[in-house]
């Protein structure tokens, strides 16, 4: 643990651009995915695939823990685990983890990669990795390091950027560190790996940096979300091939 943020640990050249702009910016980072109608969103979506998936919870690309943090502190009965390539957000996840007294949660340094150096075999029930993907150099690599970390019975929940937004293109073409994510690709990939689709959606109608909407708004936006070209985000649930599994939202 950390005792502060002048301790935190600087990105190292190799893993610099990972995050965009931000990879020398914990705490505005952590801000801006903490606040937010979307970031209310997202913690109440995951909080429900908590109440559908048992066992522990692994976050791969789990920046500065702002969502497994919150998750922790609703649910304490809960393990969750977090993987995430720059060092000083995971100094950072630590460090608000501990003053937030949340003993069910941990964060590693790591890749998705190379999960198999900072989480046992088998371990993980639920993955979750948010705006992580489309990151990754090595996509066969991940999703099959996913799979080995995962329980014969897991679930992969993956939230993406959808790309078929004109916006949401254009922003991950023209922005350093971004990538767009290319769904089927993807999924052609991870079945490669053991993984097979049992459910999709679409979310978000309102950008990250949207505060607050009206009621009416966000009613609006729980009914037009649906239709991918205009949501913000893509959302894939994966079983382990063979397993049954109901057909997500």
């Amino acid at each position: 643990m950390t005792s502060g943020a002048a301790q935190e640990r600087r990105p190292d050249p190799d893993t610099r651009a990972l995050n965009a702009s931000f990879d020398e910016r914990p705490d505005e980072y952590d801000d801006l995915r903490a606040a937010g109608h979307m970031a209310r969103r997202r913690v109440e979506y995951f909080t429900g695939v908590l109440d559908e998936v048992p066992g522990t919870v692994l976050e791969v690309g789990c920046g500065t823990g702002t969502l497994l943090r919150e998750l922790a502190a609703r649910r304490p009965d809960r393990t969750f685990v977090g993987v995430e390539p720059l060092p000083n957000y995971v100094d950072f996840a630590r460090r608000r983890a501990e003053e937030a007294g949340l003993a069910n949660v941990r964060f590693e340094v790591g890749t998705g990669e190379t999960l198999g150096q900072v989480v046992p075999a088998g371990s993980a029930g639920l993955v979750v990795s948010v705006d992580a993907l489309h990151h990754v150099t090595d996509l066969d690599r991940v999703v099959a390091e996913v799979r080995a970390v995962s329980a014969p019975t897991a679930r992969w929940r993956a939230m993406e950027p959808n790309r078929v937004h004109p916006y949401v293109w254009a922003y991950h073409v023209l922005t350093p560190g971004e990538r767009t994510f290319a769904v089927r690709d993807f999924l052609r990939r991870a079945g490669d790996a053991g993984w097979r689709l049992v459910g999709s959606t679409t979310l978000f109608l309102y950008p990250s940096g949207v505060r607050r909407v009206p009621a009416w708004a966000e009613q609006l936006e729980r009914r037009l979300e649906g239709l991918r070209p205009v949501a913000g985000a893509v959302v894939l649930d994966l079983a382990v091939e063979g397993v049954s599994g109901a057909r997500g939202r």
